[in-house]
């Protein structure tokens, strides 16, 4: 079981308040990213102006009323003839045409009885809804890969740290020997003034060691709460293990394909606006005119209702919509191409990732082999040492050899991990 920096700094027992955190359990994490409920929260932002298309197909009634008093009443020119026979050829009257006081109240309607691009618009709303979601899968596949990596950070650095705690204190036991030797005679005095720069060399690897590890462990807690952790209970191998489950989603193609029909609609919705729109108002109500404030007085109140069907053709449409028809053409021309292009790079990436993926794992059994192997010569070279039949130099370099095997592992499986997730 790999430690995390927490269990380390805790000085309370493991068993005492053990709680450890495995791989699977870090995915349960996703949904306090912030980013994350952002995307959820644009695609909910997507699917209410769906459904406030689909509620624009309800008539839309209101109540309209109005109360105006005329400071000056309007006045316009009327022949004089049209009220009296008798008045001269040509001669004119003023004629007031309405009142000091003048209001309105009724019921109207406005309803939408055919929209040429009103299917079209509901589609397109439905692609933004599905581009809303695949851009929130996409943000979760990125976070579980960030989140991923920073687990094994934490596990790589830890075995790190655990490497140069033991070497640091097996070096000690070496620095004990020399000085032995040296106050007995037996070592000269840069041999061991070597050993002794050779373990501060191994302090100062322990505590970078340290930093390394603290800052895997920072860079975790960005995903994640390890407030209630002491361990981490994946090993590299079940990391790995775990991800080889995983299916990664193609975002990019699934987001071009979207677009492409997209860019399809707006032509069609070009096409379409050139149609006539049918719209039907109708109105129930009455007006009031007087000269004298007195909305009770009944015989001032006159009638007022219609029912009105009104057809709009976009002539000017016939003779502007030419180039933008040539432009939305080419929109799709070129979102037919991206699709075509990202799908050709698909098809080679994941070739390209299975032969990585082979030489990656390959790479991690042969390094492991090597750090076996170094191990081994570094084991016995301590023994031949300890029993004075080797010199300080050569069981350094074993040492060396064995750190820079052992470093070569971790990094080779932190890469294939990282591959894995791509």
């Amino acid at each position: 079981m790999k430690r995390t920096l927490l269990s380390i700094l805790c000085s309370i027992p493991l068993w005492a308040v053990s709680q450890s955190l495995r791989i699977e359990q870090l995915f349960d994490s996703l949904e306090h990213s912030p980013r994350y409920q952002q995307d959820l929260l644009q695609t909910q932002i997507r699917r209410a102006e769906l459904s406030e298309l689909r509620s624009d197909r309800i008539p839309v009634f209101y109540a309209d009323a109005n109360l105006q008093r005329n400071l000056i009443i309007p006045t316009t020119p009327v022949p004089a003839i049209a009220f009296d026979p008798n008045a001269q050829e040509g001669a004119i009257i003023p004629l007031k045409f309405a009142t000091r006081w003048s209001s309105k109240a009724g019921i109207q309607l406005e309803w939408s009885l055919f929209d040429p691009k009103r299917r079209l618009d509901k589609k397109e709303r439905q692609l933004a809804v599905r581009q809303a979601e695949i851009q929130a899968a996409q943000t979760a596949q990125d976070w579980r890969r960030d989140a991923t990596l920073a687990y094994a950070s934490v596990v790589l650095a830890t075995q790190q740290y655990e490497l140069a705690r033991q070497d640091s204190m097996a070096y000690a036991q070496i620095l004990k020997v020399n000085s032995a030797r040296y106050q007995a005679g037996r070592e000269p005095a840069t041999t061991h003034r070597t050993a002794q720069q050779e373990f501060e060399r191994k302090q100062i690897q322990l505590h970078q060691a340290w930093a390394v590890l603290l800052e895997a462990d920072l860079e975790l807690r960005k995903y994640v709460d390890l407030s209630a952790t002491t361990s981490l209970a994946t090993d590299i191998e079940g990391i790995r293990d775990h991800v080889q489950t995983l299916q990664n989603e193609k975002h990019t193609l699934q987001s071009l394909s979207i677009d492409q029909q997209i860019a399809a609609l707006q032509q069609q919705g070009l096409r379409r606006q050139l149609l006539p729109s049918v719209t039907l108002n109708a109105y129930l109500g009455e007006q009031y005119y007087d000269n004298q404030f007195r909305l009770t007085h009944g015989d001032a109140w006159f009638g007022n209702s219609f029912v009105n069907l009104a057809f709009r053709i976009p002539l000017s449409a016939y003779l502007t919509a030419k180039p933008t028809l040539r432009k939305a053409a080419l929109q799709y021309a070129l979102s037919t191409k991206q699709l075509e292009e990202e799908r050709n790079h698909d098809r080679i990436d994941d070739q390209q990732k299975r032969v990585r993926v082979r030489a990656a794992q390959q790479k991690v059994d042969a390094l492991k082999r090597i750090a076996f192997l170094a191990q081994q010569t570094k084991t016995d070279q301590e023994a031949a040492y300890l029993a004075g039949r080797l010199l300080l130099s050569d069981y350094n370099q074993s040492v060396a050899a064995y750190h820079q095997a052992q470093q070569e592992v971790w990094q080779a499986e932190y890469d294939l991990i990282a591959l894995l997730m791509d």
